[in-house]
C-alpha cells in the first residue's frame, strides 16, 4: 500500500512554486508601480465629465405690517425643498477644470417668495404666502482639484452665478481603468460656518 507521504511531497512542491511566483508577481508590482495597484494622480481624472449635484435646503419667506395699536404683525411661511445642478466640465489631467457649463434647478426666490405674504391687523384674514422658484438658470464654470494616492482628492468648482465662498467638495474615484471614469463628490460646511461638517451638496460625474 503507498506511503501517505509519498502524495504529501508533491503538492508541498506545488504549494512552493505557487507561493515563490506569487512573491515574484508583487515584487514586480512594486519596482513597477501603476502596472498592478495604480496610484492615482491628478492625470487620472482627464476629459469631459457630466455630472448631477443635490442638495436639500429650508427656506422661509414672510412680511409685516405695524397695526394701529402700535403691533407688529408678521405672516410667512418655510419650507424644505431639493434644489440640483446639472451640467459637463472638462478636467485637464493636470488639476484645472477648464471649462464648464450647468443648469440650476429649484432656486429659491426669496424676493418674489416675499412678495406673495399678505400681512393684516384683522384676526383671520390676510395670508402667509407661499415659496417661488426662480426657473432654470444656466451657467459657466471653472475650477482645480487635486487627486491623491488613494483615489481621493478635492475638487473645488467656481460657478458663475456663485456670489459667496467657491464649493469645494471631497471626492473619491471609481473605474477600472487608468483614467477614472466615475467621480462621487460631497461639500460640507467650513469649520468656521454656523454648522461644520453639515452635508451641502453631493453628487456624481461620469466620464463621457
Amino acid at each position: 500500500m503507498p506511503d501517505s507521504s509519498s502524495f504529501a511531497l508533491p503538492i508541498f512542491k506545488l504549494r512552493e512554486t505557487i507561493m515563490s511566483r506569487v512573491t515574484k508577481i508583487f515584487a514586480v508590482c512594486l519596482l513597477f508601480v501603476g502596472s498592478c495597484f495604480a496610484a492615482t494622480t491628478d492625470a487620472s481624472v482627464k476629459g469631459v465629465y457630466a455630472f448631477q449635484l443635490s442638495s436639500a435646503h429650508y427656506q422661509g419667506w414672510s412680511a409685516s405690517i405695524s397695526c394701529p395699536n402700535n403691533q407688529t404683525i408678521t405672516f410667512g411661511g418655510n419650507s424644505l425643498s431639493n434644489q440640483s445642478v446639472q451640467g459637463v466640465m472638462t478636467l485637464d489631467g493636470k488639476g484645472n477644470v477648464t471649462s464648464g457649463t450647468y443648469t440650476q434647478y429649484g432656486q429659491f426666490d426669496q424676493a418674489l417668495s416675499n412678495a406673495t405674504v399678505q400681512p393684516s391687523c384683522t384676526p383671520g384674514q390676510g395670508s402667509n404666502g407661499y415659496a417661488v422658484y426662480d426657473p432654470p438658470t444656466p451657467g459657466t464654470l471653472t475650477g482645480t482639484y487635486a487627486i491623491g494616492t488613494n483615489s481621493t482628492g478635492t475638487l473645488t468648482l467656481i460657478p458663475s452665478s456663485n456670489n459667496g465662498p467657491a464649493p469645494a467638495f471631497y471626492i473619491q474615484l471609481s473605474g477600472a481603468a487608468a483614467v477614472k471614469s466615475t467621480i462621487l463628490m460631497v461639500e460640507v460646511d467650513g469649520a468656521t460656518d454656523n454648522s461644520p461638517n453639515k452635508e451641502e451638496i453631493s453628487g456624481i460625474a461620469v466620464l463621457q
